[in-house]
């Protein structure tokens, strides 16, 4: 039995891993890398000779996006993944398919890795799966799906084969979201896989609610002297919880009631959380359905109005990292360059992100930041970052494996130094193995 990292081993790159039990080759997650474009975003598949099973922990970017890809050159191999999952995926990824084309279109040199017809393929290669219900590979190898928190749909994938029980974690938090609540994992597993993303020491848990209050003070602040408020957000996930925040927030009094402006991403899946989640009440469901068509609306395809009002407005729009000509991207070159409108990012921001280009760049008191080819001088003094992530925090990391009693413990889906500190820190209660990408783990 072997593990082996294909992408996000000692990084948070283009997830993908590859298990080898009892002959069979079954690859988890298949995603690409968020900064990255053409092939050099695929996992490393070279290695890979077979797939005989695909198992989805969920929908975001880094773990999806090149499922269809892989599923072409491998189109035996079945597909698994949550049943709640199974439409937000394929949305995502025929989104995935017009961002690709968009861009060749625009440079003529990043490829199109695939197309609408090889995800409508997809469908039938799909089988969908219940939450905790038991199944099995060849009758050899037992498969099941665990609650992970995190997004709609996201699950934990357990594996058992002759009395071994893997765990892989996928992203997952144990804290109650606003929309989604925490990961209910088995009781006990002999090895686990582990996500580290918020691995560092200074990744504690900020309570949401206090998060929510000092957010709310900043959108109050602006918005009552006249300015706008970004909210970059990943389309799945932040983006249903802060337009449900927002929703709140001006029901309450505690903001002042502006229109919500959204991208169609977020609202399209916004739209399938309300209608096919299963894990919320049907009175937060109705109250959500109501004020979202009473408070939301979606930006228009030409912009330019939107983009150089100066009415008050909060804007909820992907991508949570300013990727290169998103709205999210366009709609901060230009409020950059305001002093009354505010930028707040809404979680993780990776390094070599533009969103992280942003947040440094104020901190450090610069007056310029170049995005793309364009030197934009910064005048906006109102930028921040707020902790509504859905991963674990550094606190749930360390408390995940002692929940869960694992002989052994790998940890992926991080950066090194974080990933290396949570080995540091349970470095003598398990024994723990932190590969690089096509580094192997017997198991």
């Amino acid at each position: 039995m072997t593990f082996t990292p294909l992408g996000g081993g000692r990084e948070i790159g283009a997830n993908s891993y590859i298990f080898s039990l009892n002959g069979k080759k079954i690859l988890i997650d298949a995603g690409r890398h968020p900064v990255k474009e053409g092939y050099d975003s695929l996992p490393e598949l070279d290695m890979i000779d077979d797939i005989d099973v695909i198992i989805i922990s969920h929908s975001h970017y880094d773990h999806i996006s090149s499922l269809p890809y892989i599923s072409t050159i491998w189109p035996k191999a079945p597909v698994l993944m949550a049943q709640e999952n199974k439409g937000l995926a394929l949305r995502i990824l025929q989104n995935s398919v017009e961002v690709m084309k968009k861009k060749n279109e625009e440079d003529g040199e990043q490829p199109v890795l695939y197309n609408h017809g090889e995800v409508n393929e997809l469908k039938r290669r799909i089988f969908a799966m219940e939450y905790f219900q038991r199944y099995t590979i060849d009758d050899t190898i037992e498969v099941a799906l665990y609650p992970a928190g995190h997004v709609m749909g996201a699950a934990s994938i357990y594996l058992e084969y002759n009395g071994h029980r893997i765990l892989y974690s996928g992203d997952f938090s144990l804290s109650q979201q606003l929309t989604i609540p925490p990961a209910q994992p088995p009781l006990k597993v002999d090895t686990l896989i582990s996500e580290g993303t918020y691995g560092s020491k200074e990744n504690q848990l900020i309570a949401r609610f206090s998060e929510i209050e000092r957010l709310s003070k900043s959108i109050k602040r602006i918005l009552e002297n006249k300015g706008r408020v970004l909210l970059p957000v990943f389309a799945l996930g932040r983006g249903q919880e802060t337009i449900y925040m927002l929703m709140g927030l001006m029901e309450r009094g505690k903001i002042p009631t502006v229109p919500i402006y959204t991208n169609g991403m977020v609202a399209s899946i916004s739209n399938l959380y309300m209608n096919n989640y299963e894990r919320i009440s049907d009175k937060d469901r109705k109250w959500f359905m109501q004020n979202f068509l009473k408070m939301v609306t979606v930006a228009p395809k030409n912009i330019e109005r939107l983009l150089f009002s100066s009415e008050p407005a909060v804007f909820v729009f992907s991508a949570g990292m300013l990727a290169e000509e998103t709205l999210s991207y366009i709609f901060a070159r230009e409020m950059l360059q305001s002093e009354r409108d505010g930028i707040f990012f809404m979680g993780y921001q990776s390094p070599e992100s533009d969103g992280y280009r942003v947040l440094q760049a104020h901190k450090d008191g610069k007056k310029q930041i170049t995005l793309g080819e364009e030197t934009i001088n910064m005048r906006c003094e109102n930028i921040d970052i707020f902790n509504f992530s859905g991963h674990a925090d550094y606190q749930e990391l360390l408390e995940f494996p002692r929940r869960l009693e694992p002989e052994k413990l790998i940890y992926v889906h991080g950066d090194e130094a974080a990933l290396e500190n949570l080995a540091e820190e349970l470095q003598y209660e398990f024994q723990i193995e932190i590969p690089a990408n096509l580094q192997t783990v017997e198991l």
